[in-house]
């Protein structure tokens, strides 16, 4: 009886649960139909506030050209269709319920009940799913590589055969280029990087350039970003360390180091593959076989040999035109491309300069190539640099050729911002006839392109507010510096300590521009003997400058100490009574009440320094056109 009673009880059990049960939750739909709608209502709410955070950090992210991740990009799209379908609902069913009757409006709204908890759920677990661990990442840029202006000669292409035979050699760890200044190796790694990289012999190709003077930690930050490596480490020894185990995780990349002049310890640079990374390999440019041989011990080593006759003159008759094919051309078009040596930067700033110009100027080319001749430039031949020299001799405006003079004081392989070359300009009182800084910004771009035009300067892609940019070939900037010395008394120095010593035996008293760079924190200097100086630009320079500095430099025009080591404002800032530009960004300047002294003040340039405020001072300079506040956080 009792197994009787117990079967029944479960039986009855049962029965309720599939039956009492299910009813009672069906008629909650009934009865909490209104909590319902209004749980579903705020959900979305929620959701929507959610989502237009996330879209918002999406936003910030495509700014800084980062790429968003996959699960971000679903989520949104997901919640996004959820919304606007729950929406959708809400807003019908309040329609719906004032237009029906109570029978059947009783089954709207159980049916509409369900819906939104149904809805309301799923909400839920997209809102459980929305625990993203970033947002975004930095995408892994492939080289672009641009090499204009390269032609793929006969005596071109069997030395680039040869380089990606060696490439795909997995015995050859490390290969070399070598050649006179101006022969063209930069193009052919150039055009090895870009071919290598469109055959798919290499998923990686990385180019930086060493240069003569190399910045290591430079160096280390390019190549770190060209393979999305980070380096966070601030002691020399970690960062190298950090960089050799991100490139031992590497597979089947190229590293092309363009312009080593003398041995750099590759391993203390964290430059760096391992022996089992077969497909990986490192490409070398340089003026000197020695120092790939030697110091470097690259493995196999390939010269790049001047134009034949034929392939130079091509490439003259292509540059300046018909021209050259004239009878009474022809002639000194043969002796000047000879006088160019076969080298394509000779022979391509030369036929710039000769286009378009009648047959006395070719003639009295030729002689000029002759006569002209390199001053103590390490590895410049006479070719290179007749060639270079009569194209700056053959710009007819002298502010065209101060503008060069003044790119080529410049650090090597640095891009130089357009704007900033016009407000050293106009201190430096390069425009004469111009009434406002618009007129000059214009001037200085059109100067730019002529530069360009006569490929003494290259064209640089990078922006920075709106201004462009132009880089310098070294060997034209060689040429350069040779020049602005000789002929400007321009001069150029890497330390402070040099600086002084020359200052200090007076061999810069008839100095008329002067640029410093030098980033070594404890270096002290004292004061410049220069009575004749104009223009003295030491940007990202860390030596300390005393009060004293600027006693002797009262013909001083512009001074650009932008990111230097100033705590304040030397007192001798007052003897600067002729002073038209100054560049004081990313300073801690602290009290700048000294520059309202400088009467003749036109450009003030402040931005990303730390400057509390203004001083009333600075009402004083009644010739102020420019002031450049940008992102002083401080003001």
């Amino acid at each position: 009886m009792e197994c009787l009673i117990a079967i029944g009880s479960s039986i009855l059990g049962k029965i309720a649960e599939y039956t009492v049960e299910p009813v009672g939750r069906q008629l909650g739909y009934l009865f909490y139909y209104r909590s319902n709608i209004d749980n579903l209502r705020n959900k979305v709410r929620e959701l929507d506030d959610r989502g237009k955070s996330l879209t918002s950090e999406v936003e910030v992210a495509l700014s800084k050209s980062e790429e968003i991740e996959a699960d971000v990009q679903d989520w949104l799209c997901e919640s996004k269709k959820l919304s606007d379908e729950a929406r959708n609902f809400l807003e019908n069913e309040g329609q719906i319920a004032m237009q029906h009757c109570l029978s059947s409006s009783m089954v709207l709204r159980y049916k509409s009940s369900k819906k939104a908890k149904k809805m309301k759920d799923v909400v839920n677990e997209i809102q459980d799913g929305d625990k993203f661990s970033k947002v975004s990442y930095r995408p892994i840029l492939p080289l672009s590589v641009e090499n204009k202006g390269y032609e793929a000669f006969q005596t071109r292409m069997s030395i680039e055969n040869e380089i990606m035979e060696a490439l795909r050699d997995s015995s050859v760890s490390a290969i070399g280029v070598y050649g006179m200044p101006g022969a063209g190796k930069t193009m052919l790694a150039k055009e090895i990087a870009k071919k290598s990289n469109n055959e798919g012999l290499f998923l990686k190709v990385v180019m930086v350039v060493l240069s003569q003077t190399p910045d290591v930690r430079k160096i280390q930050e390019e190549i770190a970003e060209q393979l999305g490596l980070t380096l966070d480490e601030g002691s020399p020894p970690m960062r190298a360390g950090r960089l050799r185990h991100g490139l031992s995780k590497q597979h089947k990349t190229l590293i092309v180091l363009d312009d080593i002049w003398k041995e750099l310890d590759l391993w203390d640079a964290g430059i760096h593959f391992e022996d089992d990374q077969k497909g990986c390999k490192l490409l070398f440019t340089s003026r000197s076989l020695y120092v790939l041989r030697n110091p470097m011990g690259v493995d196999k080593n390939f010269p790049i040999e001047p134009l034949s006759s034929s392939e130079a003159m091509y490439l003259f008759k292509k540059m300046v035109g018909v021209r050259a094919e004239r009878a009474d051309f022809q002639p000194w078009a043969v002796e000047v491309v000879e006088e160019c040596g076969g080298l394509p930067i000779a022979i391509v700033t030369v036929a710039n300069a000769l286009k378009n110009q009648g047959l006395s100027v070719w003639k009295d080319a030729v002689r000029q190539l002759r006569n002209s001749s390199p001053t103590n430039i390490e590895g410049m031949s006479e070719k290179v640099y007749s060639s270079i020299k009569l194209s700056y001799d053959f710009l007819r405006s002298e502010e065209a050729k101060s503008l060069l003079l003044l790119c080529s004081l410049h650090e090597e392989d640095v891009i130089i911002s357009s704007e900033n070359l016009m407000r050293y300009g106009v201190g430096w009182g390069l425009f004469q006839d111009l009434d406002t800084l618009d007129e000059a910004r214009d001037r200085v771009n059109s100067l730019l392109d002529n530069l360009k035009a006569r490929c003494l300067l290259l064209d640089d892609s990078y922006v920075f507010e709106d201004f462009s940019s132009v880089m310098m070939h070294d060997v034209i900037r060689d040429v350069g510096i040779s020049i602005a010395s000789n002929e400007r008394r321009m001069v150029t120095f890497k330390t402070a300590f040099k600086l002084e010593e020359c200052s200090s035996k007076r061999k810069l008293t008839d100095s008329t521009a002067i640029f410093l760079r030098d980033r070594d924190v404890d270096n002290h200097i004292g004061n410049l003997e220069c009575p004749e100086l104009e223009l003295f630009l030491s940007p990202e320079s860390t030596f300390l400058v005393p009060d004293h500095f600027f006693e002797e430099t009262k013909k001083l025009r512009a001074l650009d100490l932008s990111c230097g080591n100033l705590k304040s404002l030397p007192s001798s800032f007052f003897v600067l009574q002729n002073l038209v530009t100054l560049c004081l960004s990313h300073c801690n300047l602290g009290d700048v009440t000294f520059i309202g002294e400088l009467k003749n003040l036109e450009i003030l340039d402040l931005s990303w320094s730390q400057v509390a405020k203004l001083p009333r001072q600075i009402g004083k300079l009644t010739r102020l056109r420019l002031l450049d506040l940008h992102h002083c956080r401080d003001l």
